[in-house]
Formats: structure tokens, C-alpha cells, sequence
């Protein structure tokens, strides 16, 4: 990657261009000149959402007004699907402005089943995680039957367009709420990929129990019990990796699932922060000891739990990963972590009291005080 680059910039004059020529190489009335020119000179100031609906949107306005046409126009214009498992780099970018055409200009009932059609094109070659959630908005049972036959599909990437595209709170696209109050119908396509072969299919069926755990911590221990029950080593992956909000949440139930007893005999001693204060930008240093009380080994999930001043002038948990370790009878751990308060994206940081405390499978011990400054 070049010095200097913005993720913003994989729409560029170049990306253009090539849209262009290869759309009127299919369509001889296509007018690739006012469509670069309608785009180009407007791009700097753009982010990467807004550049990729300004392409939208000029596509719309050079190509014909009929959905249909339109549509058979883009897809011959495709070049051959993505042959590897896991798509990586930035060209499938090319077909982000693609996908957003058919979820806006696809969503007439007539024009559905080509739409569908188009976004497993576009799944072969990018991604159509976020198009297709305005169909399961307007059209939910038509769009699942779609899905449920997609859950068999040769191509890994159309599978995994089952599970992504239904997470109720998919980053960086819109919440499907109604799933967020009964995630049950996403459950039920998630039991037809529970063994994909593919990792890339598992994570994206593991992110989406995450997400419902959220809201729905019981239902989601319920299902990943059924799942244990399986002689399978993927979808065992699965439910380690999806047990991740529920694992910091304490919850006993997941903690007995995956092996951590929440009836521990422990001690944590010795917490200690490394200075009182600390200013925004800089690092404060915790450690502690960690001391078995039993006369047998213990299976432990050691985490931390910071307690962030938020803009309201109340404090917020957050827990964080720190270890996995078996603990031997009368045997103790030491451990010593930095935290940081350097400005980050996703994070933003409040002067005031904060809290930091020791979390082991899902009990807490301790706690101590600590000044974040400005």
C-alpha cells in the first residue's frame, strides 16, 4: 500500500475509468465520457460512502431507466468471479456502488428475483452483506427463502452471505432491528451452516451469535449447547468464538460450556497501579497476583474490567481479554498490563475517576481507583 493512502481512494479517476470502458464495452449507447466527468471532478472532498453513491448515482443517470436492461447491462460488464476462499485487497471494491444500485433501484416487487440474482453475482466477486438488508426489510419471507437455499450453495462466498448478511447488528450498516427483538428466524438459517466446512463461513455464523448474545444471552447459550452435542470440530470452533460476549458478560452457563467453572477457589492479592494519575495520551500499569486456594488444578479465563467516565459524568464497564491459564493446586500467577489512553477512533476518552478490577471466570475481585487528567 502506498504511503499516504486513504481507504477513501479506492474509488479513484482510475476506478472510474475502468467502470466505464468496461460498461461501454457492453453497451455501445453508454456515454463512458459524461459518466467519468460527472463523477471525477466531484471525488476529493468525498468519503469512501459517499464516493461509492456518487457512482451510484451517475450509474442511474447513464444507464437505461429500466431496471432490467440496466441490470443485464452491469452484469455482462463483470469479470470472472473471485476464485479464492476469503476475498482480501481492494479491487472487489469496484462492485460496492454496484451492490448499493440494486438495494436502491431494485426494491420494486416486479424487479426482486432479478435483484436477487444480481446480488449473488456481486457476492461472487465483492460482498452484498449490506444490500441485502432492505430486502429482508420489505420482502422478509421471499428474501429468506432466497436465503435458505443459499445456505447450500457451492460457492463459500454465497453461503457466507446467509449468515453476514443477517447479523442483527452488522458494523457499518443498518440494524435489523426486528431480528434484534426475535433473532429466532436467524437462528434457524444459522442451523443449516453450523458444520460449513469453511472457516470463512464459521466466523461470519460465530459473529452473528455474538451479535445476538447481546441481547439475547439465554437463546444463544441454548443453541450453543445443542451445537456441543455435534462430532464436529468446526462448529465446536464455533461456539468457542461466539461465546465471546457472553464470556465477558460472566454468564455461568457459557463459562461451563467451555470448560471454565465458575465454583473457583482463588484469591486475587496484590493489585497495584503503577501512579494515581494519569493524563490523556499517556499509559498507566496495573498488575496483580493471582493465588490458588484449591488442591487441585483450576481451568481460569482471566480478563480485566476497566470502568470508563463517559460524557454523562457516569462510569461504563468494558472488559478486556487478558488470559487463559490452568492454575495448579496451590500454584499462583503473576501478571502486569498496560493500559493505554492514546486517542483511538473507536473510543473516546473522558477526564475524570475511572476504575480498573480483576475479572476471573466471569466473578470479580477488587478494585481500584485511578484520575485519567486532561
Amino acid at each position: 500500500m502506498e504511503e499516504g493512502f486513504l481507504f477513501k481512494d479506492v474509488f479513484n479517476p482510475d476506478l472510474v475509468t475502468h467502470m466505464g470502458q468496461r460498461i461501454k464495452a457492453v453497451s455501445s449507447e453508454f456515454d463512458e465520457k459524461s459518466f467519468y466527468n460527472n463523477i471525477v471532478p466531484k471525488l476529493t472532498p468525498l468519503s469512501l460512502t459517499e464516493r461509492s453513491s456518487l457512482i451510484c448515482e451517475s450509474l442511474y443517470s447513464h444507464l437505461p431507466k429500466e431496471y432490467n436492461k440496466a441490470i443485464a447491462i452491469l452484469l455482462k460488464s463483470f469479470d470472472e468471479p473471485v476464485e479464492t476462499t476469503e476475498m482480501t485487497g481492494f479491487e472487489g471494491f469496484y462492485f460496492m456502488p454496484i451492490a448499493k444500485y440494486v438495494s436502491i433501484y431494485g426494491l420494486e416487487k416486479d424487479d426482486f428475483d432479478i435483484s436477487m440474482n444480481a446480488l449473488v453475482e456481486i457476492t461472487k466477486r465483492f460482498t452484498s452483506e449490506d444490500a441485502i438488508r432492505p430486502f429482508i426489510h420489505n420482502y422478509p419471507q421471499q428474501t429468506f427463502e432466497y436465503l435458505y437455499k443459499w445456505s447450500a450453495d457451492e460457492n463459500v462466498h454465497i453461503r457466507r452471505l446467509v449468515s453476514e448478511g443477517t447479523r442483527p447488528r452488522l458494523p457499518w450498516s443498518s440494524v435489523l432491528r426486528e431480528f434484534i427483538d426475535d433473532p429466532k428466524p436467524v437462528l434457524r438459517l444459522l442451523e443449516e451452516l453450523k458444520e460449513d466446512p469453511e472457516l470463512y463461513v464459521r466466523r461470519s455464523v460465530a459473529n452473528n451469535l455474538n451479535d445476538i448474545a447481546k441481547d439475547h444471552p439465554q437463546l444463544v447459550v441454548e443453541t450453543l449447547k445443542r451445537w456441543k452435542n455435534i462430532n464436529n470440530k468446526g462448529t465446536l470452533w464455533i461456539i468457542s468464538h461466539a461465546s465471546r460476549t457472553l464470556l465477558k458478560q460472566g454468564l455461568p452457563e457459557a463459562l461451563d460450556l467451555l470448560g471454565y467453572p465458575t465454583d473457583i477457589q482463588i484469591s486475587v492479592d496484590n493489585l497495584i497501579l503503577n501512579k494515581a494519575e494519569c493524563k490523556m495520551g499517556d499509559e498507566i500499569e496495573f498488575s496483580f497476583e493471582l493465588i490458588s486456594k484449591a488442591s487441585k488444578e483450576q481451568n481460569l479465563m482471566i480478563d480485566f474490567v476497566v470502568h470508563y467516565m463517559k460524557a454523562n459524568g457516569k462510569t461504563a464497564p468494558k472488559v478486556f481479554k487478558l488470559s487463559k491459564k490452568i492454575l495448579p493446586a496451590e500454584g499462583r500467577f503473576s501478571f502486569k498490563k498496560k493500559l493505554s489512553f492514546k486517542a483511538i477512533t473507536t473510543r473516546k476518552y473522558y477526564a475524570g475517576l475511572h476504575e480498573i478490577e480483576i475479572q476471573v471466570n466471569g466473578k470479580r475481585y477488587n478494585k481500584l481507583k485511578f484520575l485519567l487528567k486532561k
